[in-house]
């Protein structure tokens, strides 16, 4: 399985890429600890995971707030490699449903309303790669993650 991460962070001004390793978080709180690190203590730090063409997070770990989280497909990320760290308990993936799950206002703040978000990763929404690339320009960091992919 392959899956695409990326940590982006700002203070006020653009979006810039930072480097975490994504993998190996035993949860929700320890991956917001790394992410602020990597943000190099930005305001906002937005990690973005990508699992092929079947599901995406949003992670958002602001300075001094609980970290939120987003998935477009709540079955898939709850079957996933980072299934705890996202805040699912991987024996119950099959109970979750094959829809939106999460704080669809993640993004809300940097452009992207929680009802074009919830229609862009809803059944009749785009592809994966598509609904990512459409949320990253709302948010306007599209040609940050271009350079990074």
């Amino acid at each position: 399985m392959s899956y695409f991460a990326a940590l982006l962070s700002r203070d006020g001004g653009p979006w810039q890429p930072r480097e975490i390793d994504a993998d190996g978080h035993r949860d929700l709180d320890a991956l917001a600890v790394a992410m602020r690190r990597g943000s190099r203590d930005d305001t906002v730090a937005l990690l973005l995971l990508e699992h092929e063409d079947e599901w995406f997070a949003l992670v958002r770990a602001d300075d001094g707030d609980d970290p939120r989280v987003f998935v477009s497909h709540a079955r898939g990320a709850a079957s996933s490699a980072y299934a705890e760290v996202l805040g699912f308990d991987p024996e119950l993936a099959e109970d979750e449903p094959e829809e939106p799950a999460g704080d669809a206002e993640v993004l809300a703040d940097q452009g992207v309303p929680a009802e074009l978000l919830l229609e862009l990763a809803g059944e009749d929404g785009p592809d994966v790669s598509d609904a990512v690339s459409e949320v990253a320009e709302k948010a306007g960091f599209g040609e940050v993650l271009d350079a990074m992919r």
